[in-house]
């Protein structure tokens, strides 16, 4: 049971609160005296009826009517502005004005902020219609009836008369209606020190953005200047189109631009700054996975202006929240790395603090949570000044800080680099005794070596020769025996006839028959000692050049033919059929030692391998002169060679039958004499299954110098 003493204070409050809603609730009906109001600007918040229309559909002829006059309700104390918040309904307000001079009055009513959607005034005429103005962020800026950032309408109220005069307002955004009414020269004196501040504002950022555009530009070339240029010039656009110059100067036509670019402005805005904000603080080394975090907030805040382009009103809650979410990640990640002593994160803190202080008021003030003020309308211009200030001071810091780290990089490079070239003088002295000694140890390790190699190419001479010495007395026993057999035979013919003739008994037929057999015989005789003969000649010419190495004037076929002769009977075993072809008179001034030994090698070298694991073959040997120049093919039909060993054949020890004979060294040594002692070339064709071609070219008269031993060893490969 409640007491007699709680019932009366019931029935006290009660009554109180009866009385307050009745007082608020009754439209006005006293109007705004002009001719009386002597302050150059008056608040029309108190002097306004409102009626909400949730609907947003009713019209002027309804809302005029009687019907809908008592719907009209005073609400709202004196105060800058009204602020209904985010909602989707459309508020009439309803201003009744008086004029008692004699004279007609002019004011201006100016609505103090860009991004209401849409604006209608109506005001009486003289004849008692309604004369209808419409405006608003989504549409042409020529459809303002005074040209200005914010929506101003020039009212005219006739000299003794009272006029009710209608609003309809209308936003997607946040629904502030700082209204008043200004007399003509104060607004116009207003005017120009409102656009002198948004031209210093404007002035200021653009000289920021312009002076880190030219450090970039000019040499620093670091990728940070040119995201601080990309953030300022996002948030300096963003805070043009929430003034409503952009509409003015940048874009007046573009009525969809101009619904979403606020919203879209700041959604690029805190995307560049996290952009920025990355490099400044280095989140990538610094918080590795807080950084894949932040790269995710930087690709929906990109996304987001294009969900605004399909349904601004749907997704702009989405997007405020968006950007509360984007907010404290920079709060957070900042705070963060400046707890950990980064020296850059002190810097950006303050300056997102001071940003964030500044847009704090302008939302708060779209709420409905703080008054319309200098500092409210402004805040977010204050604040993102001092932020680019503070960004500014931070990249110049970072700056001086890399320049000081590079000092100290290269003062330590320096000491560095004195220590390494004491070190290296110290070991240079070193490296110069152990130089000194490996020189001489090196020196006498080549005498040696000199000496062996003459040693070797000396023994192989001497094998060569004792090979060729040998074959050649084998070849001898053939000519040489036949001659002592057919010469023994002739004896004992011709002592058998003497010895008849002695004892009386020479027959005449005995004459015949020893005539008619001695006659063959002793032709027979003579040319086994003929073919003998030329074989020693062979081998005597043969001999003599490879073992003098002297120059002289030799016939190139003659020097073919001879070595051919003195190196057949070495392969006896072999069925090989030697061509020779080539032209006469071909005289050379030259070395027919050396030269004699590039036909052996490549003479041997078809034989060991061009006909390896074959009996037999046709070597054939071409020569022509080419004007002061001999040419001289040796060819075989052998197995031929692949392009891996044909590329290679003339390489020091190169061989196929290693540990079967062969020293690779053959071809190695033709190649040297070619170039070195004839002054000529050796290349080499072959495919494999086709045989092989030798071209040895040389001039016809040699270089004048004196060849080398090695030049003339005769090792095979």
């Amino acid at each position: 049971m409640i007491s007699i003493r709680g019932k009366l204070s019931l029935f006290f409050f009660a009554s109180l609160l009866c009385f307050f809603i009745g007082e608020n609730t009754s439209a006005r009906e006293v109007a705004l005296e002009l001719s009386q109001a002597t302050s150059p600007a008056i608040s029309l918040t108190e002097f306004f009826d409102v009626l909400e229309d949730q609907t947003a559909r009713l019209s002027f002829a309804e809302v005029s009517s009687a019907s809908q006059a008592q719907n009209f309700k005073l609400q709202f104390p004196a105060a800058e502005s009204i602020e209904f918040g985010f909602t989707r309904s459309a508020y009439w307000l309803r201003l009744r004005v008086s004029n008692q001079s004699k004279v007609p009055e002019v004011r201006f009513l100016e609505i103090a902020y860009p991004l209401l959607t849409k604006i209608e005034l109506f005001q009486p005429k003289v004849d008692g219609k309604y004369q209808r103005k419409m405006t608003g962020c989504d549409l042409p800026f020529v459809t303002r009836a005074y040209p200005n950032r914010n929506f101003v309408f020039p009212i005219t109220v006739p000299a003794e008369s009272e006029q009710v005069i209608y609003l309809r307002v209308f936003a997607v955004d946040a629904l502030v209606i700082p209204a008043k009414l200004w007399q003509p020269a104060a607004f116009h004196s207003y005017e120009k020190s409102d656009y002198l501040g948004q031209a210093w504002y404007f002035g200021m950022a653009s000289a920021m953005i312009l002076f880190n555009l030219m450090l970039y530009v000019g040499g620093l070339r670091d990728k940070i200047y040119l995201m601080y240029v990309g953030f300022g010039t996002c948030l300096m656009l963003t805070i043009a189109a929430k003034n409503g110059l952009a509409q003015e100067y940048l874009w007046p036509d573009a009525t969809l631009w101009s619904n979403v670019v606020v919203v879209a402005g700041f959604s690029l805005s805190f995307a560049s700054l996290l952009i920025f904000m990355r490099r400044m603080l280095s989140t990538a080394n610094v918080l590795p996975r807080w950084d894949l975090g932040i790269k995710t907030m930087i690709g929906v805040l990109f996304f987001i202006p294009i969900l605004l382009l399909f349904s601004l009103p749907t997704f702009i809650k989405f997007a405020a929240m968006i950007f509360v979410l984007a907010a404290l990640l920079i709060l957070v990640t900042s705070g963060v790395c400046a707890l950990r002593k980064q020296r850059s994160a002190y810097f950006f803190l303050i300056a997102f603090l001071a940003l964030v202080l500044g847009s704090s008021f302008a939302i708060f003030r779209a709420f409905g949570l703080l008054p319309t003020n200098v500092l409210t309308v402004n805040g977010m211009q204050f604040g993102s000044t001092l932020e680019m200030l503070l960004l500014a001071l931070a990249l110049a810091d970072r700056y001086n800080v890399l320049r000081r780290e590079k000092e100290q990089a290269q003062v330590a490079a320096l000491e560095a680099q004195n220590r390494l070239v004491d070190a290296l003088r110290t070991s240079e002295k070193v490296l110069e005794g152990k130089v000194n000694a490996r020189t001489a140890e090196l020196s006498s390790t080549i005498v040696r070596l000199e000496q062996t190699q003459n040693e070797l190419v000396q023994s192989a001479k001497l094998a060569a020769l004792g090979s060729l010495v040998a074959a050649v007395a084998h070849e001898l026993n053939t000519p040489i025996g036949n001659a002592v057999t057919t010469a023994s035979a002739l004896e004992d013919a011709t002592k058998a006839m003497q010895a008849q003739f002695e004892e009386g008994k020479l027959q005449k037929s005995t004459l015949v028959n020893y005539v008619e057999t001695a006659v063959p015989m002793a032709n027979l005789v003579l040319r086994s000692c003929n073919r003998a003969a030329d074989l020693i000649l062979s081998f005597k010419r043969v001999a003599v050049d490879q073992t003098s190495e002297k120059r002289r004037v030799f016939d190139l076929k003659t020097l073919v033919d001879d070595n051919v002769a003195a190196i057949l009977p070495s392969y006896k075993n072999h069925v090989l059929r030697v061509s020779v072809n080539i032209d006469d008179g071909i005289s050379c001034d030259s070395y027919p030692g050396p030269l004699g030994q590039i036909i052996v090698n490549l003479l041997q070298n078809a034989i060991v391998h061009g006909f390896a694991g074959r009996t037999n073959g046709t070597i054939l040997i071409s020569g022509y002169r080419e004007e002061n120049r001999a040419s001289l093919r040796i060819c075989d039909d052998g197995v031929g060679m692949p392009e891996d060993i044909l590329s290679n054949i003339f390489e020091p020890f190169f061989t196929t039958k290693l540990g079967q004979g062969g020293s690779g060294l053959g071809l190695s040594i033709a190649l040297n004499i070619a170039t070195g002692v004839l002054g000529g070339t050796l290349v080499a064709e072959s495919k494999l299954g086709e045989g092989a071609c030798f071209i040895l070219t040389f001039p016809l008269v040699a270089p004048a110098q004196a060849p080398t031993s090695d030049h003339a060893s005769s090792f095979m490969r």
